[in-house]
């Protein structure tokens, strides 16, 4: 589904204003302040360094060689940003201390005049990616020439990680915290990426998000499909093109939220395991030489999550986003597989030699799992409950049938809604196509209760 425009436009206008905040506020003073409160020496420059898309972000250098990075979240390209900041904090120190994964060491965080902000190490090297994409291509996308065996290399680094992050186990789905005595656990909801995106573009009042954690992956996996319908229902613009599309949407994320019950079986109740919405080639950086990872950086949209998640194959192989996918997933399909075949591969020798080092124990390995999830409709489903932007490519081509058998025509399967769904229906149906035609945008916070959350 397309996001709505008007609402791109104001999240454009707050980004806007919040720069003009931010160079108002004298930015590389307030910068050099920030490090040296949490990394003493002597600042020698402050430079802009590159953006990501929910940050801005300055490196400070200092007389003794050392590097900083001081990174603010922007208002207007994240909605939840103090808990976001809170989230990535905790998931990365608990990285350092619990995982061999290479991260940035973070030396503080806070709140400033311009809204919360992290100073950590910086990581020096080249993104993964650029050795891996087309140069040719405008979209970021996996170089298709690319020799077998650079490929397996890059994505045998990649399967470390992934090994190394699906090894801590947790009771609860949802972001991290530390107590005093040093202990962690789970506190609060997880903040997920498609969260932030369809609350930024699709104007979904923050209110709507549950706020509690999950104690198991059905009731999650409903409150995902409930934010594919909120997602549908608050979106006044660009949400439908016709009373046909509209009611066709409406039908998927109605039996979507049916099945999401009960796509959970063996691992409902746990263990969860780590995860980040975001992980791909585009965090890795690696040497130049011998292309070895440097480190992995950006674990924002990181929770613990169902053990699915994990269990499903990675969706980055070809370095794209699901939003960036042709329209016949089909086509997709057919350069998708051959790199999932390198990768199973790729995956298989780092789990033998973690077992052969006593890392890994048997019942921790991925690779049967992630092939069987192309098979099982596990891959599809996790996709959709997680994107947004490709729910309906996703639900209609490979989970309708699949749990609901052959397809005859729309109003069939409409009969398979609940009487209250059913009733609902043309009601509305009616509501989207007038919110269509007026082309306004709801308000639900001012600018500063947007910033405080």
């Amino acid at each position: 589904m397309d996001f709505d425009h008007l609402a791109e436009q104001e999240s454009q206008r707050i980004f806007k204003k919040w720069i003009q905040h931010l160079v108002k506020n004298s930015s590389e003073t307030l910068v050099t302040k920030l490090a040296l409160q949490h990394r003493p020496g002597i600042p020698v420059s402050t430079t802009r360094f590159s953006h990501g898309a929910f940050n801005f972000c300055y490196q400070v250098a200092y007389e003794d060689g050392c590097r900083i990075l001081v990174r603010f979240t922007a208002l207007g390209r994240a909605v939840f940003r103090h808990e976001k900041v809170q989230d990535e904090v905790a998931v990365m120190r608990y990285l350092a201390e619990n995982t061999s994964i290479p991260i940035p060491t973070i030396l503080g965080s806070g709140r400033c005049a311009v809204g919360p902000y992290v100073v950590m190490t910086l990581l020096e090297g080249n993104l993964l990616s650029r050795y891996l994409r087309d140069p040719m291509k405008k979209i970021e996308t996996l170089n298709l020439h690319i020799s077998e065996c650079a490929l397996k290399k890059a994505y045998r680094d990649m399967a470390d990680i992934v090994l190394e992050l699906s090894k801590p186990e947790f009771s609860f789905i949802g972001a991290l915290t530390q107590d005093k005595s040093g202990d962690w656990s789970v506190h609060k909801r997880p903040l997920t990426f498609n969260m932030n995106r369809i609350a930024q573009f699709s104007n979904i009042p923050p209110s709507a998000f549950a706020e509690d954690r999950f104690s198991n992956a059905a009731d999650y996996f409903e409150e995902l499909a409930k934010q594919h319908l909120y997602h549908l229902e608050y979106q006044r613009n660009d949400a439908v093109m016709n009373e046909q599309d509209c009611r066709k949407k409406y039908v998927a994320r109605c039996l979507f939220r049916r099945l999401s019950r009960k796509v959970s079986k063996e691992h409902r109740h746990g263990p969860f395991r780590l995860f980040c919405d975001d992980f791909r080639p585009d965090n890795i950086l690696v040497d130049q030489s011998k292309l070895e990872i440097i480190g992995a950086f950006d674990w924002e949209w990181s929770y613990a999550a169902p053990a699915e998640f994990t269990h499903a194959a990675p969706w980055w192989l070809l370095l794209e986003r699901p939003e960036d996918w042709e329209m016949n997933l089909d086509h997709f399909l057919e350069r998708y597989m051959p790199r999932l075949s390198i990768f199973l591969e790729a995956l298989r020798e780092c789990e033998s030699r973690k077992m052969c080092e006593g890392s890994l124990l048997e019942e921790q390995c991925l690779s049967d799992a992630m092939e069987d999830s192309m098979e099982n409709g596990l891959f599809w489903f996790c996709l959709a409950a997680r994107h947004g932007a490709m729910f309906d490519e996703i639900y209609w081509a490979f989970l309708d049938q699949r749990y609901f058998g052959p397809f005859t025509t729309l109003e069939d399967r409409a009969r398979l809604l609940s009487d209250e769904e059913r009733m609902n229906l043309d009601g509305f149906v009616q509501r989207k196509l007038r919110q269509s035609s007026e082309g306004t945008l709801d308000t639900h916070l001012s600018i500063d209760e947007i910033a405080e959350l």
